[in-house]
């Protein structure tokens, strides 16, 4: 019996385990001119960094690029009231970029009219990294681990002309299915048997571009929901009782379908970009999935059931500047600076729930080294992003909380993110 009920127990902790909430580019933009500009991008982005911002700009791409990039982020978060931690641990997290834009070589009137664009991004610790805990648990759900993910984007672009490019490709995240087996063997000891998988889960990213004459476009991009999951299944049997199948499952990361518009000026020594994101996390079930799983033939059973977390959608505004400080014949040197406001889309935690998030303002900065024949053709480029938690208090309604609840009466979350990088660019 000691040994069946150890073999329950570890299925039991299973359960709350840390696993591995939305992937980095949808929180600090891909590569790093957006990065820098404020995550803009869909009527301005230039380069491999169009698969994410808008495909429909990949068809501007008249050579073949490489771009190699590093980039890492530190967070630091803060929940303080009673039976808070003050400063909230969050792994800091750093990985590499690799993209490539790739004009397709056709003729006639197909020339210099398609391209096609990768962008990945690939944590250097991890492929996947995440928490599923009690909702009364203090976390920053939506921030902390959103960060630490595989992904990959892939589009293409066309020149209809006069102006007018489409665009498409796909997002895809890492995700975790498998199964464990807890069971006695021929000789009555308990063992367990796992089979794991990493898995890729897609999304679709859809955009269009105008030119407004020779100085101005406008672009909008679409990007469906992207879940990435986890899925465990852990069966317990042959142990002498009855045990239900655990199901150890929950979203890894999740990205909430968006809507991109934006305005920018594309010519000149000084270029700018502003416009507005839609965000439908109203849509968002929230990250942990019900332990036990009703069966088909007794749907209304005692399991416990998940309470949605209630966010609501968001509007994003963003902006950003490109100014051509130096230039000559074989160099120039390009400054940059953004702005954007991140609402939070999490409601105040008034319950028992704990499941802090903040809006935040973030500023960025960046700068590009280009160079052209006789020296090698390419880039260099640096960005930086301080994002600044607005203070939030948290109210709990002690209608509903016990006296002595962690965060019973009130919490107080803050906190700011530091994000920054380098990339290499070489043209060929």
């Amino acid at each position: 019996m000691r040994r069946s009920s150890a073999a329950l127990a570890a299925a039991v902790t299973l359960t709350f385990a840390r696993l591995a909430a939305a992937s980095p580019q949808d929180v600090f933009g891909y590569g790093a001119r957006a990065s820098a500009l404020g995550a803009t991008g869909a009527a301005s982005a230039e380069g491999a960094e169009a698969a994410w911002a808008n495909p429909a700009l990949l068809s501007l791409a008249r050579t073949r690029e490489l771009s190699l990039g590093f980039q890492a982020a530190r967070l630091s978060l803060r929940a303080d009231g009673p039976g808070m931690p003050g400063p909230m641990r969050a792994e800091p997290f750093k990985g590499t970029l690799v993209a490539v834009q790739l004009p397709l070589p056709f003729k006639s009137w197909l020339r210099d009219r398609i391209a096609l664009g990768l962008a990945f991004y690939a944590p250097t610790d991890v492929l996947v990294r995440g928490r599923v805990l009690y909702p009364e648990t203090p976390q920053f759900a939506t921030l902390a681990d959103r960060v630490q993910t595989f992904s990959l984007q892939a589009g293409l672009g066309v020149d209809l002309g006069r102006g007018l490019r489409v665009g498409a490709g796909i997002s895809a995240l890492a995700g975790i299915a498998g199964t464990v087996l807890v069971a006695t063997d021929t000789s009555g000891a308990v063992g367990t048997k796992v089979d794991d998988q990493l898995v890729a889960t897609f999304g679709r990213i859809v955009g269009a571009s105008y030119d407004l004459g020779d100085a101005y476009r406008v672009g909008v991009t679409y990007r469906s929901k992207l879940e990435a999951r986890f899925a465990v299944e852990i069966t317990v049997r042959d142990l002498g009782f009855d045990v239900p199948v655990f199901n150890i499952a929950g979203l890894a990361q999740y990205d909430p379908w968006q809507v991109q518009g934006e305005v920018a000026r594309v010519k000149g020594k000084t270029r700018v970009a502003a416009g507005v994101t839609f965000k439908r996390w109203s849509s968002y079930p929230g990250a942990p999935e019900p332990t036990v799983i009703c069966p088909p033939e007794k749907p209304d059973c005692l399991a416990l059931r998940v309470t949605p977390p209630g966010f609501h959608d968001t509007f994003v505004p963003r902006v950003g500047v490109e100014r051509e400080v130096f230039s000559e014949p074989r160099a120039k040197l390009l400054g940059r600076v953004g702005y954007f406001y991140e609402p939070s889309p999490a409601p105040e935690q008034t319950g028992a729930s704990n499941q802090f998030d903040n809006d935040r303002h973030a500023v960025t900065l960046g700068w590009a080294v280009a160079t052209k024949d006789p020296w090698p053709e390419g880039r260099f480029e640096a960005f930086f992003q301080f994002h600044q938690l607005v203070p939030r208090t948290h109210q709990k309604d002690m209608t509903q909380v016990a006296a002595g609840a962690p965060g019973a009466p009130s919490v107080k979350t803050s906190g700011h993110v530091l994000f920054g990088g380098v990339a290499l660019t070489a043209r060929f």
